[in-house]
């Protein structure tokens, strides 16, 4: 049971009211890391949402990927751009659907909201090449890292709302939920993806990338780098500045060195923008 304003009971049923894509986005992770996978499970499980195939169709027909004919179909598009790059554009989908949910309690636009997801995202997803991490599954952790606070605003929507961080006079946002709420968004989010069920390795690196002292899972201190590089490039959350660790200890903990890391911010910046534009 968690000890807070919210019961188990409903921190499960916030979890079902948010949007579907970032569900459909952990388990297509999960299938992919699936060896026996093959392109007919992948179509079989996007097609439980009619509007993501959509525009995975219309992303995949961007110039970016350069296709002679367009694709007319969710079969072609995943047989050009391949299942990776589908769990990158489902990423991309998932972020615009959760920045529809602008974070008036935490002074946070949706605009601003995709962005750190996105960028967070990428980052993960270049750091873990270095760590000899899973990419797809170090992307949708820092992708989904925030969901969280999309369920607390969620949560004190159908409440009394408490007042907003940016009036609160706290420095440090989980003290700010704690006080509101009797539990953090890191909390939170471990409810939420524990029921969607996201692997284990990767909900505890959400839950505790906040604070990573004394933790040992090398993802969690990689979130920790990628969040405060999203910080460095002005996609920064409110709140989350005090949380960024960028020590020695931290960076030997994540399995890699300081240039490392600059090197996959950079490539990281530029597989954003791509990103970007495929939406655009």
């Amino acid at each position: 049971m968690v000890s807070s304003s919210f019961s188990e009971t409903e921190l499960i049923l916030v979890a079902q009211e948010l949007p579907a894509s970032p569900r459909l986005l952990v388990e297509l992770g999960q299938a992919i890391r699936n060896p026996r996978t093959d392109a007919n499970d992948v179509v079989a499980l996007l097609r439980q949402d009619a509007a993501l195939v959509s525009r995975l169709i219309r992303m995949a027909n961007s110039p970016v990927y350069a296709r002679a004919e367009p694709a007319g179909s969710l079969e072609e598009a995943l047989a050009s751009i391949g299942f990776q790059e589908v769990h990158r554009l489902v990423g991309v989908v998932a972020a615009a659907h959760l920045a529809d949910m602008r974070l008036n309690l935490y002074g946070v636009a949706g605009g601003k909201l995709r962005a750190n997801a996105l960028f967070v995202a990428v980052v993960m997803e270049e750091l873990a090449k270095i760590a000899n991490e899973d990419p797809p599954s170090c992307y949708t952790v820092g992708l989904l890292r925030s969901i969280g606070k999309m369920a607390l605003e969620k949560l004190a929507d159908e409440s009394t709302p408490p007042a907003a961080f940016a009036v609160s006079g706290k420095t440090a946002l989980d003290e700010w939920e704690q006080q509101c709420w009797g539990i953090d968004n890191c909390q939170v989010a471990e409810h939420v993806l524990l029921h969607w069920r996201l692997p284990q390795d990767a909900v505890v690196s959400i839950r505790h990338h906040y604070h990573p002292e004394k933790r040992h899972n090398p993802i969690i201190h990689l979130l920790n780098l990628a969040a405060g590089a999203a910080e460095h490039r002005c996609f920064g959350l409110p709140g989350e500045e005090v949380f960024w660790k960028f020590t020695p200890e931290n960076f030997a903990k994540a399995g890699l060195n300081e240039r490392q890391f600059q090197q996959a911010c950079e490539r990281a910046q530029r597989a954003f923008i791509r990103l970007h534009s495929v939406v655009a």
